[in-house]
Parts: C-alpha cells; structure tokens; sequence
C-alpha cells in the first residue's frame, strides 16, 4: 500500500499546468502485484470522487526547476489531477511542464491559441521580449505583459499585476477610496494613451484583505495584509502585450541575495494627473534577510527595540537610489525570474520615503496570501487534508479566468 500511494502521490505532483486547461502525466507504468496492489483499486476510486465535483477552469504551474527553493506557482481554480480535463470557455493557456523532484528538468513548450494569431507561448510568467538593450514603450510592455494600471474614475492610483484573465493582484491600500469606479488598462506601452494593444476594462468586484488596516503599526513605520483582488467584468485576451505572471507556490522561499526586478510607472500623482513614468520602468533589486532589514528599521525609526517592524509576511529588497523611480506606495510588483519564468514575490506595500537610502521599501509576501488567494478566487476554502496531501494536489491559483 504504502508503494502504491507513493507512486500516486508522484504521478499527481506532475500535473502543474501555468494557465492549461488540460493536466497530463506520462504513460503509466504497470503496478506490481504485491500485497499492497489490491487496494488500488481504490486509492484510484477516492481520487475520482474528489475530482468530479464541480470546478472551474485551471491546472497550476506547481513546481518550478532550479532555484530560488523550487517554487509552486498556481492557478487559481479548483485542484485539477493527472488525465483529467478541466473544461473552460476560455483560449488554450500556456503550460508548465512537470518537475520531478528527483531529477532536475526544463520547461516544455506548448503552443497555445491567443488572440494575437499564431504565437507560440511558454507559460505563464513568460516574457514576450528577450532583448535587454531595448527599452522603447512598446518593448516594455512586451517584456512586463502582466503590468496592469489600476485606476478610479479614469485616473492612475496603482500598479496592478494580472494573474488571470479576469483576476489583478494589488495592494488594499490602493483601493480604499469610497464611492470610486475602479478599472484596469492593460496592454497599452503608454498608459495615457490608447493603442490597437490597450484594453481597458471596469472592475465587477473589489476584495480586500478584511485584516488590513490603514493605519500603520508605528508613526509612518508598518503595514499589514495590503493586498487586494480585483474581479474585471469581462476576461482579457491574451496577446504579447497581455499576459499573466505566475503565482509562487505555498512553500516558496525567496533566497536572501536573490536579484530580483520591480516594475511599474512610479509616484502615482506625479503632476497632479499621471504618474511620475507614462511608460513602464524597471529596476534590479537584491532581497534582503528580515532580520537585517528589520535592524535597518529600527536605526531609523523610533519603534521599540522589541517591536518587530518587519514579519515573515513582507520581503525586503534593498534598492540605494530610488528617487528617480519611486515606487514605494503604488503597489509595484516585485518578480523573480527562474530558468526564464517569473514569479510574482512582492507587492510593494510602504518605506521610509524615496529620498531616504538607510532602508529599503517592503513589499507584501505574496506566498504568505496563497490561501487567501484561492478563497477569494475559487470561492471555497482550501483543501484541509493533511500537509502531505496538500503538496501531492496541485493547488490552482493563477487561472479563473472562467468565473
């Protein structure tokens, strides 16, 4: 028995699909006979009664090759197993091919039908502009195909990041205005302009983190559970200049040195109007340990020695010079990249000022919000079994796109 269930558990690690509506495992081998076959039968039968309930579209990119800590990215749906097809009314999405743990592997490409014609995509997470020595607007927004302006009453507040067709990821405290219609722009290389690539789209539904607080824990110092969900009206179609980035996993663990990228247009009231970039921007930054990053806060500030600024539930990533590009209330996101694919780490959620270099800005932890993540998305509670079936299921969290 004890064979068997291992080897189910292994085949159902391998269905990990970014944003691909089919899961599929490698042929199966035969079973050896032995006393522990018998009951496969029905460890097969179990599994089937938890797969048929209703669910909506969407199998994960669950584990990650290489570094930093193979991370998980999901899918937001319903957990979707091996040689089960997960209906969806929605374009073919991008694939992520299965890791085994005991040997290392590469991503397969799967070609997948989008709006844009005949485009050969990756996954999710995929940068659809390779070359770093061009910056023109168009080759930003190809590069950052996930970077969304979230905006209320037709004016910039917000970065947003899509990790759906229909779900962007952002920061509760960019969503607080009352009495406010909030939409997205996505796509556009110029967000005070439209394009044949921008779509602009109202927001049906707006969800914030019900712990988050305005106030901070300390004067200006903290801020905890900024994170918001925006619901769109209608799905986006997924183009070159569209794309959704990848959600890490529920163990992922960004390694302390690890270099990473924010993107994003800056202060968001620059002028008075649009914020302080019109194209989008990037800037390479190296993650810090949060118990070096909290001794920085606490030179600075004058929180209590015992007063923990910064948790397990933010990233620090230091960045010396930010007063050209500000970013640090405008909920930017924070990607890292492995073997090519990005993950989305941070939402940058509070700092000292951009003008201040002793410390570094702090995004929101966005693996600490998985859950939360798939609650609000899936509409239902995720799965209680035990923490060894939890890492066998894949957990969908970065496709809804159908609800």
């Amino acid at each position: 028995m004890g064979g068997a269930v291992a080897r189910g558990a292994s085949r159902r690690r391998s269905c990990y699909s970014g944003m691909e509506p089919r899961c599929r495992t490698p042929a199966r081998r035969q079973a050896p006979r032995g006393p522990g076959a018998a009951a496969l039968p029905l460890l097969l039968l179990l599994l089937l009664l938890l797969l048929v309930s209703p669910r909506p579209a969407g199998c994960l990119a669950s584990q990650a090759p290489g570094t930093p800590s193979a991370p998980a990215s999901v899918d937001p749906g319903v957990p979707c197993a091996p040689s089960v097809t997960c209906p969806s009314d929605e374009p073919r999405r991008p694939h992520q091919a299965p890791t085994d743990p005991s040997q290392r592997t590469t991503l397969q490409t799967q070609t997948v039908s989008v709006s844009d014609g005949d485009i050969s995509f990756l996954t999710c997470g995929s940068s659809h502009e390779q070359d770093p020595t061009l910056r023109d607007p168009d080759a930003m927004a190809r590069r950052w195909p996930w970077m969304v302006s979230v905006q209320a009453n037709g004016t910039h507040v917000c970065a947003g990041t899509l990790i759906s067709s229909r779900w962007v990821l952002t920061a509760a405290h960019c969503l607080i205005q009352h009495n406010f219609t909030y939409s997205v722009r996505v796509g556009s290389p110029r967000i005070d302009q439209v394009s044949p690539t921008t779509s602009d789209v109202p927001a049906y539904q707006v969800i914030l983190n019900k712990r988050y607080r305005p106030h901070r824990y300390w004067s200006w110092v903290g801020r905890a559970h900024d994170i918001a969900l925006l619901k769109l009206v209608w799905p986006l179609k997924y183009n070159k200049y569209v794309w959704p980035i990848c959600l890490p996993g529920l163990d992922y663990e960004v390694k302390d040195g690890s270099l990473c990228t924010v993107t994003g247009w800056g202060l968001p009231r620059f002028d008075g109007v649009w914020p302080q970039f019109r194209t989008i921007q990037e800037k390479g930054v190296t993650v810090l340990s949060s118990q070096e990053c909290d001794k920085l806060y606490h030179k600075i500030s004058k929180v209590p020695s015992l007063v923990r600024v910064v948790d397990s539930r933010m990233v620090c990533a230091e960045d010396l010079d930010r007063e050209n590009f500000c970013y640090e209330i405008s909920g930017e996101p924070l990607a890292c990249s492995v073997d090519t694919t990005w993950y989305l780490v941070g939402l940058v959620s509070w700092g000292p000022g951009c003008r201040k270099s002793e410390a570094p800005p702090i995004y929101l932890q966005v693996t600490s919000y998985q859950r939360w993540i798939w609650e609000r998305i899936s509409g239902q509670a995720l799965p209680a079994p035990s923490r060894a079936l939890l890492l066998v299921l894949p957990l969908p969290l970065s496709l809804l796109a159908a609800l």
